[in-house]
């Protein structure tokens, strides 16, 4: 499957959520050393939902997308939801399962989101 449908590319050029948040309440910071994307997540969490999520990142087309797409879909929504989101989750996002060498592009945001989320006891 091609990685530059439309959907991709229209996400990777005018990306949901971007920038960040003032005052978040949860952030994390993502690096992807194979290929050099960077991501920073800003979450505000309120009620144990998701009540905003801004984000910077530096990647290729297909973070970039996945990353606004993983953040439209997540906002709003109870974080014991978002918890249980997995890989295949995003690649039914995107529309497609990308190869083993773009898995990772592809998964880039959604860790790092996992990441910024509240520690869970």
């Amino acid at each position: 499957m091609d990685i530059y449908q439309e959907h991709i590319l229209e996400h990777a050029k005018h990306p949901r959520n971007a920038g960040a948040l003032e005052k978040p309440t949860h952030r994390a910071k993502a690096q992807n050393p194979l290929c050099g994307d960077e991501a920073e997540i800003f979450l505000d969490v309120k009620n144990g939902a998701l009540a905003d999520i801004k984000y910077e990142v530096q990647g290729c087309i297909l973070s970039k997308a996945a990353l606004s797409m993983v953040s439209e879909y997540a906002k709003g929504k109870k974080l014991a939801a978002i918890v249980k989101l997995g890989a295949k989750d995003v690649f039914k996002l995107l529309g497609f399962t990308p190869t083993p060498s773009r898995t990772k592009c592809a998964l880039f945001g959604f860790e790092a989101v996992q990441a910024a989320l509240p520690a869970r006891s």
